[in-house]
Order: C-alpha cells, then sequence, then structure tokens
C-alpha cells in the first residue's frame, strides 16, 4: 500500500473539519499538509502535519496542492475548480461536508457555480445566502473521511 497524504486547501476549511482530518490522520500516521496563503494554526502539533504558506496570489495554493498531490492522496476542498483539476488527475476530493467528487457532480456543481455567477451578475440573489455548517456537517465529512481512508487500506489505527 502507498502512503496516502492528505491535502487541505485550508483557507475556508471550517476548524472543526481540520481536528477531525488531524485526529484521524494522526491515528493512522498520515501527513497532513494545510495549504493557503497565510498560516492556519494546528489544533495540536504533530511531526506528520506541515502548514505550507502560499504566495497571496489568485490560485497559488490551489496551484500547489495540483503540483504536490498524487492519485494515492485524498484532497479536502470546498473550491469546484480546483476539485475538478485534481479529478482530471484521478485525485480523491472531498469537501467539507463529506461529498466525494466525481465527474457528474462536479459538471453538476460547477452549472449552479455559473449559474450563481451570473444572477449576482444581475443582482438577483440565489437562495438564503451562507449556509449554516453544524454537527450533521460535520458528522457527514467524517464518516465520508473514515469511508475513504478505509477503502485505501487504512483499517487499523497505529497505536
Amino acid at each position: 500500500m502507498n502512503e496516502t497524504k492528505i491535502w487541505v486547501d485550508a483557507d475556508n476549511c471550517p476548524q472543526a473539519v481540520r481536528e477531525v482530518i488531524l485526529n484521524k490522520a494522526k491515528s493512522f500516521g498520515l501527513k497532513v499538509t494545510y495549504a493557503a496563503n497565510r498560516i492556519i494554526p494546528f489544533t495540536f502539533e504533530d511531526p506528520l502535519f506541515t502548514m505550507h504558506v502560499c504566495p497571496e496570489t489568485a490560485g497559488a495554493a490551489d496551484d500547489y496542492i495540483v503540483s504536490q498531490a498524487t492519485e494515492d492522496d485524498i484532497v479536502i476542498t470546498k473550491d469546484i475548480p480546483l476539485a475538478q483539476r485534481l479529478i482530471d488527475r484521478k485525485i480523491t476530493v472531498i469537501n467539507d461536508r463529506g461529498t466525494v467528487f466525481d465527474q457528474k457532480k462536479i459538471r453538476y456543481m460547477m452549472e449552479e457555480r455559473e449559474l450563481s455567477m451570473q444572477m449576482a451578475a444581475l443582482g438577483l440573489k440565489k437562495g438564503a445566502g451562507w449556509s449554516v455548517f453544524g454537527k450533521k456537517e460535520l458528522a457527514a465529512f467524517s464518516k465520508t473521511f473514515c469511508n475513504i481512508l478505509y477503502q485505501k487500506g487504512y483499517k487499523t489505527p497505529v497505536l
């Protein structure tokens, strides 16, 4: 089994999700890299965890993750264009709500994103604004993340 690394598009990843990632990664001895254009603190330190601060240019963190992640890895992001780039490279991508991205979901989400951008340009607002992130969403993420680790062969935590 190849070593899976976990990459987190950390700029807008909720702290509770980051904690789940770190706790699971530590229990399996997996490396985690946060990528952002600013320092995102870890809730606890571990030699397996790194923070990569990218330049403050548009897409720098995305470009870094795409250049570093491999097919064995898992990437956590809400960024749909980034997810598309990674899926094209056959890399496992999930968002902070437990959605596993695939080509069909990406196509649909890209269409939704385009529609939202067009509506905003017209001065129209779609939906109720910001969506809530709570226990239900965190549980869905945790379940999906654990299932993906299991599928990649991580069945017994490191003691």
